[in-house]
């Protein structure tokens, strides 16, 4: 109905994409002939947001607004929302990304030399993937070739640097037990192991039967004989056992915690002793472990970044820090949405009535009303109440607006006048019935409200009449 709050629900968000959050963020429409025509390169469709005089540029606001869409598309309580709500939240996507590289680029004082890029390179890009997979790995994060990587990692140190910077002076620490546990998980997430392995099920014989050969032919491998015949011998697993049970470039996650735990704790060289699991016990030789983790303390400043852009803390210093940039939303929607967000009720309700006027859209003059009616002018909310009405006179809110307006600062004659015809339109709708009995009961017009109750009393009798 025009004027009602429009609250959609996308069902079909992930087959239009993109392009619903882009027409929405930018207020250009894809679909429309009159933007068919537009020229392509002309970037003034993408002109929404100023930092300090400058506009943010189509290119940004494109890079975002595919990351908004990745990041939110399976999300439903972001689905529940209208349109204004998630520009709103896409314009604090923006920001946060264009104070946050001009702090750590140009505000925070940190450095990062070309040795620790090469270090970093070596020590966990290069360590983690071989050469035949390094280069999946460049274009899976959008590199052209090595320089690229170079660039992207030493924006990488710089981020982490400036973060870890802005979470000790805003004193975020770390507990002993955070620490431990975290740095535990993170030294088995951060390896790749080549093993031998010799799976003995529990499903081809009884768990005891398949315990006692485990050990069988572990006290046989500690006597130095040989794992690949053995393999071969006895092994459950078809996929290993011809390749004498050799796994190679073995990552944690693939398989049940307590294997993991036991072979990426454990050193190359070590015969390990039978691991049970649901389906049986395995018998691994470590061959050869590749670490690419942290230090304990560079870990414990991934995690304090970490714990500090999740906290309160991040939040008290982001607002602070945004304070010394001059944002200006030139988009008149997402500045209307945005005024009135942060409580600004008396622009945003300015706003929205130059919106309706320029548009003839019934939601903006439903948030002018309400705007108005927050920002308790009421002079200008039985004003806005008219130009409502006469734009849609069956829509009851309208009413109600101008009704509040007349009561608290106008004529209580005509605003009674008003609450009757609401009533009269809102026939058995126990919505606004409720609405209207709310407004009664705060003007203390006892017998207006008893009459509502008299209404509501026989619409629970009709539906009863109707169901029997």
């Amino acid at each position: 109905m025009t004027g009602k709050k429009k609250i959609t629900v996308i069902t079909a968000i992930a087959v239009l994409g993109v392009a619903i959050i882009i027409a929405s963020v930018y207020g250009y429409n894809y679909f429309s002939k009159r933007n068919a025509r537009q020229d392509p390169n002309d970037d003034s469709r993408f002109e929404v947001l100023k930092i300090n005089g400058s506009y943010v540029s189509s290119d940004i606001m494109q890079e975002e607004s595919n990351k908004f869409f990745e990041k939110y598309k399976r999300n439903s309580e972001v689905l529940r929302m209208n349109d204004h709500e998630r520009n709103d939240m896409f314009l604090d996507q923006v920001i946060e990304r264009m104070l946050l590289e001009d702090y750590v680029n140009n505000k925070s004082g940190v450095t990062a030399t070309d040795s620790e890029v090469e270090d970093y390179i070596n020590r966990f890009i290069k360590a983690r993937y071989s050469d035949s997979s390094l280069g999946t790995f460049m274009s899976s994060q959008g590199y052209a070739n090595e320089e690229e990587m170079k660039m992207g990692i030493k924006g990488y140190i710089l981020r982490h640097k400036a973060l870890y910077k802005a979470a000790k002076e805003k004193n975020v620490t770390l507990t002993e037990q955070e620490l431990d546990e975290g740095y535990e998980k993170h030294k088995i997430q951060n390896k790749k192991v080549n093993i031998k392995h010799i799976f003995i099920s529990s499903q081809e014989r009884s768990k005891e039967e398949a315990k006692s050969l485990a050990y069988e032919i572990y006290d046989k491998l500690k006597n130095n004989e040989n794992f690949a015949a053995l393999a071969k011998q006895y092994s459950d697993d078809e996929e290993t056992r011809e390749s004498g049970g050799v796994i190679e470039e073995l990552r944690a996650g693939f398989n049940e915690a307590v294997f993991d735990n036991a072979v990426f704790t454990s050193e190359a060289g070590q015969l390990l002793e039978p691991i049970e699991i649901a389906r049986g016990y395995e018998i691994v030789y470590v061959d050869k472990v590749t670490d690419f983790s942290r230090t304990r303390d560079e870990y414990a400043e991934l995690l304090t970044v970490e714990k500090f852009m999740q906290s309160d803390a991040y939040k008290e210093w982001f607002e602070e820090y945004k304070k010394n940039y001059d944002i200006e939303i030139t988009d008149p929607a997402m500045k209307a949405f945005r005024l009135f967000r942060e409580k600004q009720y008396e622009e945003a309700a300015k706003c929205y009535e130059e919106l309706y006027l320029a548009k003839k859209d019934g939601y903006y003059i439903e948030q002018a009303c309400e705007a108005y009616k927050l920002a308790e002018n009421w002079s200008k909310l039985i004003e806005t109440g008219q130009l409502a009405i006469k734009d849609n006179p069956s829509y009851v809110q309208y009413y109600l607006y101008q009704a509040e307006g007349e009561f608290k600062g106008g004529d209580r004659n005509k605003a009674r006048e008003l609450m009757k015809e609401a009533e009269e339109k809102s026939g058995d709708n126990t919505y606004y019935l409720d609405l209207i009995r709310k407004m009664y009961e705060s003007q203390g017009l006892d017998e207006d409200v008893k009459r509502i109750d008299e209404k509501f009393q026989k619409i629970a009798e009709k539906l009863k009449g109707q169901k029997t």
